[in-house]
């Protein structure tokens, strides 16, 4: 049974995105991944760079690592401009490319004038059209949202996989019709991982890789890498689409937030300082299951639990200050990686 890692870049410095690629390139994970969108997330940092230049400049540096998109949506370019993407990344690349797609963000999207409305059925109609170019040949498509006619982009070179990220029925629904891989986020917990991919494995047709994305914080103290964590933690939870659940937990109203979940918010000063102001009202203990962080050993354990559930490959994604990612990375390379190999 061989588990996969991959490695979720950093949104930005340049410098550090190419740096931390090399690295896992050279120190045992089997793939890279940049994120696609137009704001990173965090908590005053929100530059992010264009996902396809970056894989392919880090194409020119790497040997062994897969790249992928965690990930792009149909939203922003049309499906055969993301699909064409993606095939010119394979050509450039050495090994098979990963397209993975998600129903859009509102820091990708409302800033810029995007309709969030409806944005599942968009990547439904998107997957499919992907799909059908993928696939290769002349592309006919006449939907709800994009029409195509006589639709053609070049074949793939190798291989480019079509993964579908999301962790609702209706996305595993688009995983097992179109998919080659599903990613929803660890935030799922295991048991309903497991349930998840037994529901799209009885319904697809091909066979279907299940990652996971996951944010993570490792270190040899545990007590350092909860502290580390938590703050981020509490951020991305509080924009979660599925926050009602806990907020419940500590007598808050999801309607009695100032601010948007995550399909709507958008990443600035003012935005970021509203969310924090609610941080200290939601006790870590509530939502520490849906992040991994502590020690080596403790990390491998979580992960451990995730396999059993039927995870063939993680991305990570660690979730700390740019001068603390490489010092994550390495841990996970030296500490972690080899207890599943």
């Amino acid at each position: 049974m061989e588990v996969k890692f991959g490695l979720q870049l950093p949104h930005n410095p340049t410098n550090l995105i190419l740096k931390a690629a090399i690295f896992a390139d050279k120190n045992g994970f089997n793939s890279v991944f940049s994120p696609d969108h137009l704001v990173g997330v965090g908590i005053k940092n929100w530059d992010a760079f264009e996902a396809f230049t970056l894989l392919a400049a880090i194409s020119q540096h790497t040997k062994n690592v897969t790249l992928g998109t965690c990930v792009s949506d149909v939203l922003r370019k049309n499906p055969a401009v993301v699909a064409q993407s993606a095939v010119t990344l394979d050509w450039l690349s050495k090994k098979d490319v990963i397209l993975g797609l998600g129903a859009g963000e509102g820091m990708n999207l409302v800033p810029y004038g995007i309709s969030t409305k409806l944005v599942v059925s968009k990547l439904e109609e998107g997957a499919n059209i992907v799909r059908k170019f993928l696939d290769g040949g002349v592309v006919n498509f006449k939907g709800k949202f994009f029409r195509m006619k006589d639709a053609m982009i070049p074949r793939a070179n190798k291989k480019v996989k079509l993964w579908i990220a999301g962790n609702q029925r209706r996305t595993m629904l688009i995983t097992a019709k179109y998919a080659d891989g599903w990613i929803p986020t660890a935030s799922m917990g295991s048991e309903r991982y497991k349930e998840g991919l037994k529901f799209i494995k009885e319904l697809s047709k091909r066979e279907i890789e299940p990652a996971l994305f996951a944010y993570i914080v490792v270190d040899e103290d545990e007590d350092r890498a909860r502290k580390t964590i938590e703050l981020p933690a509490k951020l991305i939870s509080l924009l979660s689409p599925l926050r009602k659940t806990f907020l419940e937990k500590v007598g808050i109203d999801e309607k009695d937030l100032p601010f948007p979940n995550l399909l709507e918010f958008t990443f600035n000063e003012k935005n970021v300082k509203k969310v924090l102001e609610f941080a200290n009202k939601v006790p870590f203990d509530l939502i520490e299951d849906r992040f991994i962080f502590g020690n080596p050993s403790q990390v491998v354990e979580r992960l451990n639990e995730f396999v059993k559930a039927g995870v063939r490959h993680f991305i990570l994604t660690p979730l700390v200050q740019h001068h603390k990612y490489l010092d994550v990375v390495r841990l996970i390379a030296e500490r972690v990686i080899p207890q599943f190999r």
